[in-house]
């Protein structure tokens, strides 16, 4: 694992997003492209991810974006764009492990950082509602 001593410098920028789901339930593989942009606010940074997925009978574009709001260091707090926890990072070693209940359901999720230009998120969300599966790379952008 590659440690981030600065998670705000590090995640900074435009990343191409590669994701591979498969949905359990739904018993559906799908896959999103697309990219991942990091832009400083007051506080931290705006993650906002947008891309084309393929999933089932859809195809088309989708949105996502997050709050990171950092401290400087190797660590940070995550929030939905409605100021809903999600969960906080620590990047510290390179590698964090997350535990975020939503309702019912759980997902655990992994960040692994393989160098300056490469890191992987994964999700696995069990629940009554939910039973699927998020692997996500990221790769920086060239400048």
């Amino acid at each position: 694992m590659y440690p981030v001593r600065d998670l705000q410098a590090f995640l900074n920028g435009r990343w191409r997003i590669a994701r591979r789901i498969s949905d359990a339930r739904a018993e559906l593989m799908g896959r999103l492209t697309g990219w991942s942009v990091f832009t400083p606010s007051a506080d931290g940074l705006i993650h906002d991810e947008t891309g084309d997925l393929n999933f089932g009978a859809y195809r088309g574009p989708v949105t996502r974006r997050y709050h990171l709001i950092a401290d400087g260091s190797s660590t940070g707090i995550v929030r939905h764009a409605d100021g809903r926890l999600f969960h906080a990072l620590d990047l510290a070693s390179g590698m964090a492990d997350i535990l975020h209940a939503c309702g019912d359901d759980r997902y655990r999720g992994r960040y692994r950082v393989l160098d300056e230009s490469r890191f992987t998120v994964s999700w696995q969300v069990t629940g009554p509602r939910k039973q699927y599966r998020l692997a996500t790379l990221h790769r920086r952008a060239e400048a």
